[in-house]
């Protein structure tokens, strides 16, 4: 961006001063901002200064005068512009092609005519595991070896299915992975205050901020943490005994730094392959049992967008969350800065498949081309054996699928952040946050609710 504080020298602002910038022309409060880009209130207000001594102003109104004169001029930094911040206009509630025979509706919208299918069909939406804590907040711990639907979690990020039927939950606050099986919930790793060693009983460990969780073809549970500030996979043999897998070196992300919590992505391919997003280094990873490393698959290590149609290893990413791997082999990346969902081929060549509709992020396009509609901050992906693929719109507090034609369509959620339509039809739910998300191979997707504190499980979604 080309400014100074009279409107003529550089200005050099980072990508997110800018955001903060543009929300507070739109007249947002700190507290609002924060919200608005999950940043804490404090790191808004750090943004803000930095912002005005740049600029050379004193108050917000020289702010707003300075972004409206110069809000469509990129900002002078490597990485590109973070997207703007979703405006409030009218929110389309789209539709899903469930069956052929559908009741069609018209409808006015200012004075033009849209046809627009209703569903005979939706999938229904309930809370699996989850309930408020007794204070507002991030959330508690309670509810050990009792029904699912008591328990207390706090900031859950990842659910993963395993193949007997057992539901894994990355209670992230908690410092713990939990299973619910046969009607209850348990500790299966962390809350303890031993380190986090090979040989140590998973329950009585201290396993960091686990954010991430895979089961392999054989049902072995794995989880990603950054435990004294190290981006380590770890899983555990049947006795509960830890194992590390692979350590990726340190990981710059804390509790609390970007929010919705994530410190990365987990995956397995179908050939017993590990695939490991690092959030902080813009990288993705693949290893294999018996290798000496982890080798990088996609990423320069660089913050930014660039690289389509190319080999993926040459791409750049920014802030790399959700993985998923279809039959064919093919990855997928929830790449949550450049507000896309990108796939790497068996042959390693990256491509958008969801999202880049603009150049910042906001909530549009349902119904007409995934490449062409715009995501907020998608932190979750997952791929059905058709191709199909689901993704966790954070941001925009919804869950979208694309169809194997590569047309993308609301699934869940109204797009407003708030708790609302269990036992209802998913998309008049409200969701708020939602991140990791998981076929469970019978037909319904568990999502993990972050804000709400819940898992919630859409019912009838691949029939």
């Amino acid at each position: 961006m080309s400014a100074s504080s009279d409107g003529g020298g550089p200005a050099r602002l980072s990508r997110r001063e800018l955001e903060v910038a543009r929300l507070v022309a739109e007249g947002l409060t700190n507290r609002e901002i924060a919200t608005r880009l999950f940043l804490s209130e404090r790191t808004v207000d750090g943004h803000l200064e930095h912002v005005r001594e740049k600029l050379g102003f004193n108050t917000r109104t020289q702010i707003a005068t300075w972004v409206t004169r110069h809000a469509d001029t990129p900002p002078a930094v490597a990485a590109p512009a973070q997207p703007a911040a979703r405006s409030g206009a009218l929110k389309r509630i789209s539709k899903r092609w469930w069956v052929a025979a559908s009741a069609v509706l018209l409808v006015i919208v200012e004075a033009a005519i849209v046809l627009q299918v209703v569903p005979s069909q939706s999938p229904r939406i309930i809370t699996f595991a989850g309930s408020w804590p007794a204070k507002p907040g991030i959330g508690d711990f309670r509810g050990e070896a009792g029904p699912p639907r008591l328990a207390g979690m706090s900031l859950p990020s990842d659910v993963a299915v395993s193949p007997e039927g057992g539901v894994y939950i990355a209670d992230y606050g908690n410092g713990r992975i939990r299973r619910v099986a046969n009607g209850s919930i348990v500790t299966w790793a962390g809350g303890g205050k031993s380190d986090l060693a090979p040989g140590e009983f998973s329950y009585l460990a201290n396993i960091g901020h686990a954010s991430n969780i895979a089961i392999d073809a054989r049902g072995g549970q794995y989880f990603l943490s950054n435990w004294n500030s190290t981006l380590e996979v770890w899983t555990a043999t049947d006795q509960q005994v830890l194992e590390r897998v692979v350590s990726l070196g340190a990981s710059t992300t804390e509790f609390g730094e970007f929010w919705p919590p994530t410190v990365g992505g987990l995956a397995f391919g179908p050939n017993g392959a590990l695939y490991i997003a690092d959030s902080s280094a813009n990288l993705v990873y693949r290893f294999t049992r018996g290798e000496d490393r982890a080798r990088i698959v996609a990423g320069t290590g660089v913050a930014g967008f660039a690289g389509d149609s190319g080999p993926a290893t040459g791409a750049m990413l920014y802030r790399p969350s959700g993985l998923a791997v279809d039959r064919h082999g093919s990855l997928y990346v929830a790449d949550r800065g450049n507000n896309r969902i990108r796939k790497v081929d068996p042959y390693g060549i990256i491509t958008t498949v969801a999202g880049g509709g603009g150049k910042y992020y906001g909530d549009s396009g349902d119904n007409g081309l995934a490449i062409k509609a715009r995501l907020s901050f998608p932190a979750g992906v997952a791929v059905a054996q058709d191709g199909t693929i689901y993704i966790a719109d954070t941001g925009n507090n919804r869950i979208r699928e694309v169809t194997p034609a590569g047309t993308i369509v609301a699934l869940a959620g109204t797009g407003t952040a708030g708790f609302d339509g269990d036992e209802g039809a998913a998309i008049s739910a409200e969701l708020a946050a939602p991140q990791g998300i998981a076929l469970d191979g019978k037909g319904d997707l568990f999502v993990a609710d972050t804000a709400n504190l819940r898992v919630r499980e859409l019912i009838g979604v691949d029939p």
